[in-house]
């Protein structure tokens, strides 16, 4: 374990030092780019990056990794020879690039996944305090390299400028960070592309679990819809002109709830969104409003 710090508790603090170090890996080492995901001890995605280039999927599949190794308290490669024969004894260089064991990755809704990549974040008593999932690279055994390194950079005794390769967008998401904590607040932010995947996903320490999926539901549906999430309120209701679609039930991510909020370009075009979640609906629409300022403002 490189460095001597002691931690018993992954804050965001300590997940962006390691997302900044995996990148590096990722980015100048193996010359790939890849989704980061890092969750905390219940399985709940704390901080993520999905590098330029990444496939948008990656950034799932790093999630349902990090989830695996955290709530399994157990790398996802360890339980993939468990329960699959055909590599329960086969040496890493030669495993294929994507394994399951027996069925399980249907399990929990499919977010468990027995594919190499994920790794537990312990303590110095190695307890499980949360766990790192990295997806998009050349090889599982790559993907594997990137997440020793977000784990074990949050041991390093220095910690490095937060600089990053998604700096651009990391200032977006810090805009509406600094907004939240001058309202007292404790939130989730997350920023997607203009396609409705995330490119950078923060939620604050102490915010509850469930605003991380709001505000990447919140985030998806202003991009979907290039409106503010609460206008889509409106489209199910016979009185009001809209696409007369139902508003809950037929998409997973469909969220009409406000703090989501498109970004435009200064031509109009459609160039991302954000979403929020943890304040009231009118607390989270004025930070997320922080965040298309601060995108605004770096044109």
């Amino acid at each position: 374990m490189a460095g001597g710090n002691e931690i018993d508790v992954v804050t965001l603090q300590l997940a962006r030092k390691g997302l900044q170090a995996a990148e590096h890996v990722a980015g100048d080492l193996i010359g790939w780019p890849c989704s980061i995901v890092v969750v905390d001890k219940a399985g709940a995605v704390l901080a993520g990056h999905r590098m330029d280039g990444a496939p948008p999927a990656t950034f799932d599949i790093a999630v349902e990794k990090a989830w695996t190794s955290a709530t399994f308290l157990a790398p996802t490669l360890m339980l993939g020879r468990m329960t699959d024969p055909r590599t329960a004894l086969a040496p890493l260089d030669q495993l294929p690039l994507g394994h399951h064991g027996m069925g399980l990755q249907f399990k929990h809704k499919g977010r468990l996944t027995t594919i190499m990549g994920g790794i537990p974040i312990r303590d110095k008593d190695m307890k499980v305090i949360g766990g790192v999932g990295t997806s998009g690279t050349p090889s599982a055994l790559d993907d594997n390299t990137v997440s020793q390194r977000c784990w074990s950079a949050m041991y390093d005794a220095e910690d490095p400028p937060l600089e990053s390769r998604l700096d651009e967008y990391v200032k977006v998401v810090e805009a509406a960070i600094a907004r939240a904590g001058d309202m007292g607040l404790t939130v989730s932010v997350c920023l997607c592309d203009a396609e409705g995947w995330p490119k950078v996903f923060y939620r604050m320490d102490g915010a509850l679990y469930p605003t991380a999926e709001l505000a990447r539901d919140k985030a998806w549906t202003a991009a979907a819809f290039r409106a503010p999430s609460s206008d889509i309120s409106s489209y199910g209701v016979k009185s009001l002109p809209g696409l007369g679609i139902p508003t809950g039930g037929w998409n997973e991510r469909v969220c009409p709830v406000p703090g989501g909020l498109p970004i435009f370009d200064a031509g109009g075009e459609l160039v991302g969104s954000v979403g929020v979640a943890g304040g009231t609906t009118s607390e989270d629409v004025r930070i997320a409003k922080a965040a298309t300022k601060a995108h605004t403002a770096r044109r």
